[in-house]
């Protein structure tokens, strides 16, 4: 072997190793930037409170059962700065006043009425994720293990079944999650109904005061019971905010 072939060897060797360290020192960079990434976003649900915003919602919903389908339109309102039953008011119930039965139901329901909003991804980037990046150039958190009580249906609590994709888009240089979808896979329901199919996609922007608000949740759920088949659409949307501060 001459000094030349030796040294081509040497060099290609070298070479061959630059890029592996390269590669490596890469993806070393990438998941400390996703970690970070992570960690700002936790934060950044952990800075918003339940009481920190009065809104209005307008819930839209279609469902079917054995082949009869039925139209409702709901307004209703939340206001922190009141008391108990008091800081849910239904507004109303397809295009008129509700009903005293409706009111009724409407207060019944209040115990296990929870309050939406962005501070409620802070039990989702609390736990395990995996991170990579959709044909946007958005990062995508993939949570596969969610904690208790995170996704309820028909107020059971279907977490244990449930994986999340979490995207994260930027305005006015902030990050924040613009889209968050789950997906529950197919379960028993209380022993009498089974969960056929359910998807969950909440959506969000940057409100005024540069932190994120809730704008949109669309749920399709399918299932069984008692001899019946079904399954509901409902589109939520969100509006008139109004910020309060932070009375935590």
């Amino acid at each position: 072997m001459n000094v030349v072939t030796l040294t081509s060897g040497i060099n290609q060797k070298l070479t061959i190793m630059a890029v592996v360290c390269l590669g490596a020192a890469a993806t070393a960079l990438a998941q400390h930037n996703q970690d970070e990434l992570k960690q700002r976003i936790l934060a950044q649900a952990q800075s918003i409170g339940p009481d920190d915003y009065a809104f209005s919602r307008t819930i839209k919903s279609e469902s079917t059962s054995n082949g009869k389908t039925e139209q409702h339109v709901n307004i209703d309102q939340f206001d922190p700065t009141k008391s108990g039953d008091a800081r849910w008011t239904l507004v109303s119930r397809d295009g008129a006043p509700p009903s005293a039965d409706a009111l009724s139901q409407y207060k019944k329901d209040a115990p296990k009425r929870r309050v939406p909003g962005y501070f409620r991804l802070a039990d989702y980037f609390a736990s395990p994720a995996t991170a990579s990046s959709d044909s946007r150039g958005r990062t995508v958190f993939h949570f596969s293990a969610l904690p208790k009580d995170i996704v309820k249906v028909m107020d059971s609590d279907v977490s244990q079944n449930a994986t999340a994709d979490a995207s994260v888009s930027e305005a006015e240089g902030t990050p924040f999650v613009e889209q968050l979808h789950v997906t529950v896979r197919s379960m028993r329901l209380k022993i009498i109904a089974r969960l056929e199919s359910y998807e969950f996609t909440a959506r969000y922007r940057l409100g005024p005061e540069g932190k994120p608000l809730l704008t949109e949740q669309t749920t399709d759920l399918s299932g069984s019971g008692m001899g019946q088949e079904g399954k509901v659409h409902t589109v939520v949307t969100y509006s008139d905010y109004r910020a309060l501060g932070n009375r935590r």
